[in-house]
């Protein structure tokens, strides 16, 4: 490999990095929202803070990884739903995609809340998304404690070390064998 084909490489690399680093949220609380699920119901985030940590995706139905990510989601919700877990699905289609939402939910099963976020305001504006799946995640206070950009198989283990951290232990007694698993 040539220094000059080395020195581009390094300064793509380098652009790319200051551009996503320019693109994070600057705050270490998730930016407060107000969005309508799929029926139509306005939901704020903070509604969903107090009981357990809060998973926000940012997802659109053309995104492969975004299927992928929701698919797994939905079985660590399944799971830790009662022990006062969250999720909210923020989808990002836009407003063509309005009727095909609710069915292509319905036909994988997902029982999370699914908000709509026609305009790009909460996606683009207030969490700074330039790539999806895209993915802020809190603690019962609202506290950023993780965020993502992609998702691949076996991020869901990571997910779910911080969904047990973040879990009050006067929610939910988790048996010892699940904790170590």
């Amino acid at each position: 490999m040539s220094l000059r084909l080395i020195i581009i490489i390094a300064f793509c690399a380098l652009l790319l990095a200051s551009f996503a680093q320019g693109q994070t949220i600057k705050s270490k609380t998730a930016p407060e929202f107000s969005l309508k699920d799929i029926n139509g119901k306005k939901v704020t985030l903070k509604e969903y803070y107090g009981e357990g940590p809060v998973y926000i995706s940012f997802w659109a139905i053309w995104c492969k990884p975004c299927r992928e990510e929701l698919k797994i989601i939905q079985g660590l919700y399944e799971k830790y739903e009662e022990c006062g877990f969250k999720v909210l699905a923020i989808n990002t289609d836009g407003p063509k995609a309005g009727g095909k939402i609710k069915s292509f939910v319905k036909s994988n099963g997902w029982s999370f809340n699914i908000l709509i976020d026609n305009d790009g305001e909460v996606f683009r504006r207030k969490y700074k998304g330039f790539a999806l799946p895209y993915t802020v995640m809190t603690d019962p206070e609202g506290n950023i404690v993780f965020t993502t950009i992609g998702f691949k198989p076996g991020d869901e283990k990571h997910v779910e070390e911080l969904i047990l951290e973040h879990i009050p232990q006067t929610t939910c007694a988790i048996e010892e064998t699940e904790a170590e698993d």
